[in-house]
């Protein structure tokens, strides 16, 4: 039997990278780390914690990608 997801809080990924709970929010808010909101709380899936793993160890940017999302428009319009 597989176990459930755990979605981190803004304080888990706080103590994960050291960094304060409103630098976290800041983050999230801004889309440069990838979160649900649920009403004003923001969570972390496992998937977006590795996400998040690989844009602070520099492996992946994080953020939208504009050239990736004008692409998108680009092929939609055609």
């Amino acid at each position: 039997m597989s176990q459930p997801q755990t979605y981190a809080t803004t304080q888990d990924m706080a103590a994960k990278y050291r960094i304060g709970d409103d630098t976290v929010r800041r983050k999230a808010q801004t889309g440069e780390w990838p979160c649900d909101r649920i009403g004003r709380l923001y969570r972390f899936s496992p998937d977006q914690q590795d996400e998040i793993a690989q844009i602070v160890a520099g492996t992946r940017r994080g953020g939208y990608d504009k050239d990736r999302i004008a692409a998108a428009l680009r092929k939609l319009s055609a």
